[in-house]
């Protein structure tokens, strides 16, 4: 592991600890955690604007975001996209995936 410097706003430092304190970490395993789970997320949110964008396929999508092709059209609903794609593209797209 390497280690990194960042500058955080105390409040925000504060919540990190007060929530390392709830679930019994420390603050750097805490703010590991937090970086980690933010970036999964901010890679979902990229490949889903992407797809939505026409850049990606919904299948690269997925691979951008290291998930599978269910968890794409999960994460797509959860930012409130409404497909336009027939039940025969969604099979086209299965049989790219086999």
């Amino acid at each position: 592991m390497q280690v990194v410097g960042i500058r955080l706003d105390g409040k925000f430092l504060k919540k990190i600890e007060e929530l390392g304190k709830e679930e019994n970490l420390d603050r750097s395993t805490a703010m590991r955690l937090l970086l980690e789970e933010g970036y999964k997320n901010h890679v979902k949110k990229r490949a889903a604007e992407q797809y939505k964008a026409g850049r990606l396929a919904l299948s690269k999508a997925a691979e951008k975001a290291s998930i599978t092709l269910w968890e794409m059209e999960q994460t797509l609903i959860n930012y409130g996209f409404k497909s336009q794609c027939s039940i025969e593209d969604l099979k086209e797209e299965l049989e790219i995936l086999k």
